[in-house]
């Protein structure tokens, strides 16, 4: 099996920190070509530092993800830079902390659509262009299993991932002809700097106990998923959600 993503373009969206950020380093380490996309560019570039430090290749680029003219402005960008894009991650999101319905703010649920659905659709619309001229790519949306396992306090972000499955689907089904392949990529609890900001101590050791390991999630378990998903030996799976942790029976809140 031949996974091999060198030279392969990729932009990662929310890169800057967390996830995205391990990903664009990881697949960078695997010889891709990776735009760093964050809505600061100097944070974007610090990326690119560490990118090249160890000797790949990078590209900082700025928008919030939610602004569909920063979006257009960041495709460009690569267009000019690349000539193209073989591969999309939209990771960008926000993981707001419990909100019950009654209690939910309409801006809080705004804002939580904006960074997870609403940046999705303007990130898919606006590269994936690039990679039709380029006969074809991988977009992967970073869903969660929040999307399938509900608590209470969870509406609107377990809402925003189910929207990033339907959304993998439907474009799959708009874009497949085109070489266009997706997938919905859906981890269980993660370290990230949101996770810990947000989560209880207590939830994480009763998530972690019923996980494989004993533990939960680390960013870095996703880099060798996400690189094949973007090789040609993955050319064959679109259109579905993958699964990176099982759901946890009792896991009624955060």
């Amino acid at each position: 099996m031949n996974i091999d993503i060198a030279g392969k373009r990729i932009v990662v969206t929310g890169a800057a920190q967390g996830i995205g950020r391990t990903l664009a380093l990881g697949l960078a380490a695997e010889g891709a070509r990776v735009g760093v996309l964050a809505r600061d560019r100097d944070r974007a570039q610090a990326v690119v530092n560490e990118i090249e430090k160890d000797g790949g290749a990078g590209l900082a680029l700025e928008a919030d993800v939610s602004d569909e003219e920063a979006v257009r402005r960041a495709a460009a960008e690569v267009d000019a830079a690349w000539g193209g894009l073989d591969g999309l991650i939209n990771n960008a999101g926000w993981m707001p902390g419990s909100n019950p319905v009654l209690d939910l703010e309409l801006d809080t649920l705004q804002r939580v659509l904006n960074s997870n659905v609403v940046g999705a659709f303007l990130s898919t619309k606006h590269f994936a262009p690039l990679m039709i001229k380029s006969n074809g790519g991988r977009i992967v949306y970073v869903s969660s299993i929040a999307a399938v396992q509900h608590v209470a306090g969870g509406a609107a972000y377990s809402g925003s991932k189910a929207a990033l499955n339907a959304l993998s689907a439907c474009v799959h089904q708009e874009l497949a002809g085109q070489g266009i392949r997706t997938v919905a990529l859906a981890p269980g609890l993660t370290v990230t700097p949101g996770m810990r900001a947000i989560v209880s101590e207590e939830h994480v050791a009763r998530v972690a106990a019923a996980y494989p390991g004993g533990r939960i999630g680390q960013p870095e378990d996703l880099v060798a998923l996400t690189a094949f998903l973007c090789s040609d030996a993955a050319s064959h799976l679109s259109g579905t959600t993958i699964t990176v942790r099982p759901p946890v029976a009792g896991m009624n809140r955060i």
